[in-house]
């Protein structure tokens, strides 16, 4: 336990952590976020974090972001292919599920977006209620491409150059602020959606 600490809270031990996870390569913080588009237990953030901090800006962004298009899309389709008339025909039988879908048909295009767009929102049910609803596939994958541009280049700017935080408490604390900021906005976003929903 004490080893861990050291490794989290010490420039020497992050920069061991970034050193280590590069030596699995890039394929690794490719398919760790692919997977987490199938497993969201797994921390995205932390995932795009060691994606830019091992292999440089430019190369962690277009891994993250590719990995995370491709994920996303992945899971669109295999819902929308094996599992979509079953779901429907349960949630037919739930009002709350089909008011979901109605108002996902109805502005869907915004609805996926923002979602999307926020680093703290449930990336993988708007993947699920996009897959349900009928919302057209390339629509989808349009949407994905911009909103997650957003997504992931807003975690890649306040998770740059991590060990640069303990050099600069300012820095540190600005990327704190705005990660708060981003949580708080898609809290309310997501209340405010419940909102209409139920109206």
């Amino acid at each position: 336990m004490e080893r861990i600490i050291e490794l989290l809270t010490t420039e020497e031990g992050v920069r061991t952590i970034f050193e280590q996870f590069e030596q699995f390569g890039i394929l690794a913080g490719f398919f760790l976020i692919i997977l987490e588009a199938f497993l969201p237990i797994l921390p995205l953030f932390v995932i795009v974090i060691l994606n830019i901090n091992s292999y440089g800006i430019l190369v962690g962004f277009l891994t993250s972001y590719t990995a995370s298009v491709t994920g996303s899309f992945l899971v669109f389709m295999v819902v929308r292919f094996l599992f979509r008339n079953t779901a429907q025909r349960y949630i037919h039988s739930r009002e709350k599920l089909e008011r979901l879908l109605h108002f996902v048909d109805e502005r869907g295009f915004t609805f996926a977006f923002i979602m999307l767009a926020l680093p703290f929102t449930p990336t993988s049910v708007v993947n699920v209620i996009a897959a349900l609803s009928n919302m057209r596939a390339r629509v989808y994958l349009l949407i994905l491409v911009v909103a997650k541009f957003i997504m992931i280049a807003s975690m890649s700017l306040v998770g740059y150059d991590i060990i640069g935080f303990f050099g600069s408490p300012a820095r540190l604390v600005t990327s704190i602020v705005l990660l708060v900021v981003l949580y708080l906005f898609s809290k309310w976003y997501q209340r405010y959606l419940n909102k209409k929903m139920n109206k």
